[in-house]
């Protein structure tokens, strides 16, 4: 079983990369960050217990929980094997994807300039 950092960083990395084409202006880390929760959603057996906990324990074993951004593949025994490789791949994939994320959408205008809009700059620029 991969650790759960790897399952996060997944999660998060797929998740950004899609709302990164998707034309939205907001909100895209916390759309990968709760794209990073739903990767761990399987792994939610550990903490609950009883019925519920039975039942997600039925999705951790089986292939629905690719589902959850490939979380039975990545419980697979070769990545288990490498788990220490994996967590450092997956963290380097994590810092790389938020510096991509950064040099693509960090070069826009802010919207908020420190005394108003900028559409008020632009108005009174103008008069």
């Amino acid at each position: 079983m991969a650790f759960a950092i790897v399952h996060f960083a997944v999660g998060f990395v797929c998740s950004l990369l899609v709302l990164s084409v998707i034309p939205i202006t907001r909100y895209r880390i916390t759309g990968a960050y709760l794209g990073g929760i739903w990767g761990l959603l399987p792994d939610a057996e550990k903490i609950l217990d009883g019925n519920f906990g039975d039942r997600v324990d039925g999705i951790h074993q089986s292939s629905a929980a690719d589902v959850f951004f490939f979380h039975s593949t990545l419980d697979q025994p070769f990545f288990r094997e490498n788990n220490i490789e994996m967590t450092f791949f997956s963290i380097l994939l994590l810092g790389v994807s938020l510096l991509v994320l950064d040099w693509r959408f960090g070069q826009l205008p802010p919207v908020v300039s420190l005394f108003g809009s900028s559409a008020d700059d632009d108005t009174n620029r103008q008069s």
